[in-house]
């Protein structure tokens, strides 16, 4: 997971649309963006303004789904974009299941982060 500013720039387009175009680039399985409603990032200052109101500013989690190694090696190729940003690597088990109305279901043992 890397955790973003949604200001966050790099050569005028947000950070976390980049890295979402590199991972496509670099083929990475699975990819999710998601938007915060409350938070902050670092020293930045709290951005909420309500739950009806935009906030302005808000964290965006960049949520990349893949093998460890290709996960480790992916986050090298980001230096320069992510000086601001926070990265965790987790392991967890993912379970892929079927297309809809399908009941086979395959369970993959995965490296996420």
């Amino acid at each position: 997971m890397i955790l973003v500013s949604e200001r966050a720039r790099r050569n005028r387009r947000p950070v976390h649309t980049e890295i979402v175009s590199r991972a496509r680039e670099a083929g990475l399985a699975d990819v999710a963006v998601l938007r915060g409603l409350d938070g902050h990032i670092g020293t930045s200052r709290r951005s909420s303004r309500g739950l009806l109101r935009r906030p302005d500013n808000v964290p965006v989690a960049v949520l990349i789904f893949d093998q460890e190694e290709r996960l480790r090696k992916f986050l090298a190729s980001l230096t320069g974009i992510t000086e601001d940003c926070i990265v965790t690597l987790d392991i967890a088990e993912a379970y892929r299941y079927g297309s809809a109305g399908s009941d086979t279901r395959s369970r993959d043992r995965r490296d996420t982060g």
